[in-house]
């Protein structure tokens, strides 16, 4: 299995910590891939990403999966719309975490989608249906997979859930104590 996260200046890296552990620990494959070859996340680290988006092929990868951050400077960005359309198209997992649900509402794939987000929905109407936000902090919804920001373990755990990546509930219930730090014995 491989996975593709896309990456941008100011995106919130402990958004997607937990999930990109969790599949160093099960083996997925990962990549990144961004609009420059190298970004500038919320912590203030320089990351040189694997590939820039138009040498990305969606065929490569089985989900995408998309930080918070602001997400203005992105929204129309036709590189990133096409990428994320193109995941759709091919029914792979998409996976957006707080503000990154506007991107997927920029990219028209939301469609009729119950969707979670961090982000005021009201400051962002053309993307967003207020009528299908979802008071979960993680929604699944076909093939997306969408979360509040500080619902970042719980986002980490439904992806590994929809992957297969748990052997079995006993397992997925031990990572998300793992991940809460209550496995002390």
């Amino acid at each position: 299995m491989k996975a593709l996260f896309f990456l941008y200046d100011g995106y919130v890296d402990w958004e997607i910590s937990t999930l990109s552990y969790l599949f160093s620990e099960t083996n997925v494959e990962i990549e990144t891939t961004a609009l420059t070859s190298e970004v500038t996340h919320s912590g203030n680290f320089t990351i040189k990403v694997t590939h820039t988006v138009e040498n990305c092929r969606v065929e490569d990868y089985d989900i995408l999966i998309i930080p918070g951050g602001d997400p203005k400077p992105l929204l129309h960005e036709e590189k990133l719309i096409n990428l994320i359309q193109a995941f759709d198209q091919q029914h792979k997992w998409i996976a957006a975490i707080c503000g990154a649900s506007t991107l997927l509402g920029a990219s028209a794939v939301l469609r009729n989608r119950a969707y979670s987000t961090s982000i005021e929905v009201s400051e962002f109407l053309p993307y967003f249906n207020p009528d299908l936000k979802s008071k979960a902090d993680v929604t699944v919804c076909e093939n997306m997979i969408t979360a509040e920001g500080n619902a970042y373990i719980e986002f980490a755990v439904a992806v590994g859930k929809e992957l297969n990546l748990f052997k079995d509930r006993e397992d997925e219930l031990e990572t998300v104590l793992f991940f809460k730090n209550q496995l002390r014995g």
